[in-house]
């Protein structure tokens, strides 16, 4: 039982120390359930790096547009702390998620924004998970 106990705190102080560098950001998410999730432990790509949801208040340094059912840029670039803002200019709700499930951004509402951090280099491949075989194969890499 008190592992029980231990281990979610354990893993709230990690996400803490790995949102507390020197990034700034935009608000996690904007109107109307768009918000970011953020995994206790995450792994991204193929180096097993970790992300999360962007700290309240941040700005974003890279942003990627969601419209017809196509994010762009792509690949996104960002560097090891940055913020990448996800807005959804499309006609239908959207998400960003790790192929490897590590971390996304839950779905983005029509108009809305959702933030995520990235705290490693490395690549990695993310899709929408509301349309995981239109949105498919998109690219973040972090240096």
């Amino acid at each position: 039982m008190r592992r029980l106990t231990i281990l979610p705190m354990l893993a709230a102080t990690l996400l803490l120390a790995a949102c507390s560098g020197s990034a700034t950001s935009a608000p996690a998410a904007s109107s109307g359930g768009g918000a970011a999730s953020a995994p206790a432990a995450s792994a991204g790509g193929d180096t097993g790096a970790a992300c999360a949801a962007a700290p309240a208040g941040a700005t974003a340094a890279a942003t990627v547009t969601i419209k017809d059912f196509k994010f762009s840029p792509e690949p996104v670039q960002a560097k090891v702390g940055d913020v990448i803002a996800w807005t959804n200019s499309d006609s239908a709700p959207h998400s960003a998620t790790l192929d490897n499930g590590a971390c996304d951004t839950k779905p983005i509402d029509v108009g809305a924004t959702a933030m995520l951090v990235f705290t490693a280099p490395g690549t990695y491949t993310y899709h929408c998970s509301v349309h995981p075989t239109q949105m498919k194969g998109y690219t973040i890499q972090v240096q």
